[in-house]
């Protein structure tokens, strides 16, 4: 008895599963809740950015960067915005964004460059053409002259591709692999990709490309500016190839690195986002708000409230519940007819109508004295039920009065059973 006892007092299954999904519920509430203090850094969108770890990424860099300097960061607000907050002693790194400074955002730099300020801008060599009105700088595309004279890099990908045949065009302005020539003592020649170079009449080469420049470094006030046609340099592919030390020597010449900020305020806002902008951190509040609601909803749908409701299931049916199934099935198909056709056909099949051919008075006539009626007007109603019950051109209110006519009719038919 005592064993039995124990066994019944154990929950069922069904209510430890109820049990375990509540446990559920709050573990995910939980997870959802810190989301507000601490997010997950994730990336711009582009795929050149310093979160990215592809080819063209400069994550290594960044990293570079961060063991080679007493501090570096990354910048997602707005340009205005931190400008409010940098120190003249900081470096700003604009390596190939995804959109270039606007007109209000270029005069917030040069105004901190020219107090003390250094930055560095690379182009996107997707779309490089950019200029720096105020200090007569710009970056333009390789003409095809220079796209022809610049020395080309020799490795061991073009030669082995040198005896093939290329049937495909190449692009007007794709990258080129040059043999450039610097002034950094470590690495006084690099291999530059580039396709496009710098403009300014003033301001120290840094880096050349044949007759082009493609990197050169121009002092503004108090502070410096570099500016390089090219940011292939500082991609995580550069960075295997032996890239980092003159990449990160162009760094160097813009001035102090003792606090670089690499910015990716301009990644996020040029890149073209949709599924990402609910994790932007502008909309990030209201994304956590609806998964929390969200959530709080699928736990309550889930979860039973108060007492088991009583079942709504008769204990015994109706004795003609199978005549009004078959009626509410008939009235949602639409099809009410093939019920008048049916009522008609088994009324002609209960008066044995079709054993009267010719004497069809010996059936009419009871019905009709029963009824009280014109033994030819009852005649002439059942041969038109028997015509409209093969037809669509009949509404429900016109079976409804056929049916109950016929119903009297039927129950007249059957002695002892009529009541006048």
């Amino acid at each position: 008895m005592k064993v039995h006892s124990v066994i019944m007092k154990q929950p069922s299954r069904k209510k430890r599963e109820r049990r375990n999904a509540g446990w559920i519920w709050l573990f995910f509430l939980c997870a959802l809740l810190p989301l507000h203090l601490w997010f997950p850094d994730f990336g711009t969108g582009a795929l050149d950015d310093s979160y990215s770890s592809s080819a063209s990424g400069k994550k290594v860099f960044y990293l570079l960067l961060e063991q080679e300097t007493f501090g570096a960061e990354r910048n997602r607000i707005p340009l205005t915005v931190l400008n409010q907050s940098l120190d003249n002693e900081d470096l700003m790194c604009l390596l190939g964004p995804a959109r270039y400074p606007s007109p209000l955002e270029w005069a917030s730099l040069l105004a901190w460059v020219e107090e003390g300020g250094h930055l560095i801008i690379s182009a996107n060599h997707e779309h490089p053409e950019f200029e720096i009105e105020s200090l007569g700088i710009s970056v333009t595309y390789l003409d095809e002259t220079e796209r022809v004279n610049i020395p080309r890099a020799e490795s061991g990908k073009e030669k082995k591709n040198e005896s093939r045949i290329s049937f495909s065009a190449k692009k007007p302005h794709s990258l080129l692999d040059g043999q450039a020539t610097t002034v950094f003592p470590d690495a006084s020649s690099i291999v530059w990709e580039t396709n496009a170079r710098v403009e300014s009449k003033t301001g120290q080469v840094l880096i050349s490309l044949g007759e082009t420049k493609q990197a050169i470094r121009l002092e503004h006030g108090s502070g410096e500016i570099v500016v390089a046609a090219s940011s292939r340099i500082f991609s995580n592919q550069s960075m295997i190839d032996g890239g980092s030390v003159p990449a990160y020597r162009l760094i160097e010449s813009a001035g102090a690195t003792d606090y670089v900020i690499v910015d990716e305020s301009l990644n996020a806002s040029g890149t073209s986002k949709v599924v990402a902008l609910l994790i932007d951190p502008t909309f990030r509040p209201l994304t956590i708000q609806l998964l929390i609601t969200l959530l709080v909803f699928g736990w309550w749908r889930s979860t039973r409230f108060g007492p088991i409701l009583s079942s709504h299931i008769l204990p015994r049916h109706n004795i003609v519940s199978h005549t009004d199934n078959v009626g509410n099935l008939h009235y949602k198909n639409g099809n009410g007819r093939a019920l008048l056709y049916a009522y008609v056909k088994q009324l002609f099949t209960e008066l044995h109508l079709r054993h009267f051919r010719g004497e069809e008075h010996r059936v009419i006539n009871p019905i009709a004295r029963r009824l009280q009626e014109d033994p030819q007007q009852i005649k002439a109603f059942l041969k038109q039920a028997a015509k409209l019950s093969k037809t669509k051109k009949i509404n429900r209110q016109q079976m409804g009065d056929l049916i109950r006519k016929l119903s009297k009719i039927r129950q007249a038919a059957q002695p002892g059973h009529y009541q006048d």
